[in-house]
C-alpha cells in the first residue's frame, strides 16, 4: 500500500514537470545562456605566482641579543626571518615602491587624483591584485599577482621579489647600525664617569687612607651587574620591537615598565649601598667613612657596567658586518598563457543547476497556484453568504 502511494507520488510529480517542461526549459536555458554570455563578455584576469624561502645569514657568532641573555639570564632570541619578510610583503611600502619602479599609477587608475597622493590611492589597488600566503610546515611564501595584462602580472612579482631583497637590506643594515651607535654612546659615557670617580676615589685614599677589601662588597656587585646586563638587553630588545610595532603595543609598554623597575633597584644600590651589611651603615658610619662607600661603591658599579657594555659593543660590530636576511627564489613568477578567471564552464555548469531547480520550484508554485485561487474564492464566497 505504502509502495503504491510513493508510486504515485512520483507519478504526479513527473505528470508536473512534463506538463511545465517548456517553461522549465526556458528558464534553464536562458539563465545558462545569461551566465556564458557573461562569462565571455567579462575581462580575463591572469595570475602570475613565485614561491620564495627565507634564509638566514649565516653566522659564527652568536648575535647581541644571544650574548645578552647569556649575561643577564633574560632569553631573547632573534626575530623569525620570515615574520619580518612577512611584515615587509605585506606594508604598505613595498607597495607604494613597487608601483614607482613600474610606474603603474597611470595603468592602475582610471582617474588621477588632485586632492591625494595617487601612489597611495594606487597603492590600495595594488592591494587587491597582490595575495601573500605562506606553508607552515614547508616555510615556502607565494606571491601571487592578478591582473588583466598577464605581461604587468609578471613584473608585478618580479618587482615584489627585488623590493622586498632591499627593504630587508636597507632594515637590517640601519637597525644593527643602530645597535652599534647606542652601545658605543653608552660605552664613552660610562668610561669617561669611571675615569671621573675613579680620579675622586684615588684622591681621597691618598688624603684619608682608606681602604675596604672588595670582598665585603662582592655581592652587591653581582647584583648591580645582572640588573645593568638585564636592563641593556631590554634596551636592545625595546628598540627591535620599536622597529615594527607601535609605543602603545603591550609589548612595548610591557618592557619599558621593566626598565623603570629596573632602574629603580639600580639608583638605590648606588644612592644606598644596598647589600653592604659587611660594612657601618651610611647613617652609623663615621662622616668619612660613609663618603667613602658611596665613591667606592660607584666606581664598582661602573666598571661593572663598563664590561658588559664592551662585550655588547665589540658584538654589535661584528653583527654589523654580517650578511643580511635574504630570501632565495624557488619559482621565478611565469608569464600566464591562460586567464584563472572567470571560469566560464564552472560559472555555466552553476548557472545551469541553480536555474534548474529554479525552473522546478516556479512549475510546482504555477501548478498549485489554481488551486490555492480556488480555496480563495470558495472562503470569499462562503464570507458573502453569511453576510
Amino acid at each position: 500500500m505504502e509502495e503504491q502511494k510513493e508510486f504515485q507520488i512520483y507519478e504526479e510529480i513527473i505528470k508536473i514537470l512534463l506538463k511545465r517542461k517548456k517553461i522549465i526549459i526556458l528558464i534553464v536555458a536562458c539563465t545558462t545562456l545569461s551566465a556564458g554570455v557573461v562569462s565571455f563578455l567579462l575581462t580575463p584576469i591572469y595570475r602570475s605566482e613565485a614561491s620564495i624561502i627565507p634564509v638566514a645569514s649565516g653566522k659564527t657568532v652568536p648575535s647581541i641579543a644571544e650574548l645578552v641573555g647569556s649575561i643577564s639570564g633574560i632569553s631573547l632570541t632573534a626575530q623569525d626571518p620570515s615574520t619580518k619578510i612577512m611584515a615587509v610583503l605585506e606594508s604598505r611600502t613595498i607597495k607604494e615602491r613597487v608601483i614607482k619602479k613600474l610606474n603603474l599609477v597611470d595603468e592602475l587608475l582610471e582617474e588621477i587624483p588632485e586632492d591625494i597622493d595617487p601612489v597611495y590611492v594606487a597603492a590600495g589597488v595594488l592591494k587587491d591584485m597582490v595575495s601573500i600566503s605562506q606553508k607552515k610546515k614547508t616555510g615556502v611564501i607565494t606571491i601571487g599577482v592578478e591582473y588583466k595584462d598577464p605581461i604587468i602580472a609578471q613584473k608585478v612579482a618580479n618587482a615584489y621579489i627585488e623590493e622586498l631583497q632591499e627593504i630587508l637590506n636597507e632594515k637590517s643594515f640601519t637597525l644593527a647600525k643602530a645597535n652599534r651607535v647606542f652601545l658605543e654612546q653608552q660605552l664613552k659615557d660610562t668610561e669617561e664617569e669611571l675615569k671621573r670617580t675613579l680620579a675622586k676615589l684615588t684622591e681621597f685614599q691618598r688624603q684619608e687612607k682608606v681602604i675596604i677589601p672588595e670582598e665585603q662588597v662582592k655581592g652587591s656587585f653581582k647584583l648591580y651587574s645582572e640588573l645593568m646586563s638585564q636592563k641593556i638587553a631590554l634596551q636592545i630588545e625595546l628598540r627591535r620591537l620599536r622597529s615594527v610595532l607601535s609605543e602603545e603595543n603591550p609589548q612595548i609598554k610591557y618592557i619599558k615598565e621593566q626598565i623603570r623597575a629596573i632602574d629603580k633597584q639600580l639608583s638605590s644600590i648606588e644612592r644606598k649601598g644596598e647589600g653592604m651589611s659587611a660594612l657601618p651603615g651610611l647613617e652609623q658610619a663615621p662622616e668619612k667613612m660613609a663618603e667613602f662607600q658611596k665613591v667606592f661603591v660607584k666606581v664598582k658599579n661602573l666598571q661593572t657596567k663598563y664590561e658588559s657594555l664592551l662585550k655588547l659593543y665589540e658584538q654589535a660590530k661584528i653583527e654589523e658586518q654580517r650578511d643580511n636576511i635574504f630570501v632565495e627564489v624557488i619559482d621565478p613568477p611565469y608569464l600566464p598563457n591562460k586567464p584563472v578567471k572567470p571560469k566560464k564552464k564552472q560559472n555555466i555548469a552553476i548557472a545551469f543547476v541553480l536555474s534548474l531547480f529554479m525552473g522546478i520550484s516556479i512549475a510546482f508554485a504555477m501548478e498549485k497556484l489554481p488551486d490555492l485561487k480556488t480555496k480563495y474564492n470558495e472562503l470569499k464566497n462562503g464570507e458573502n453568504r453569511k453576510n
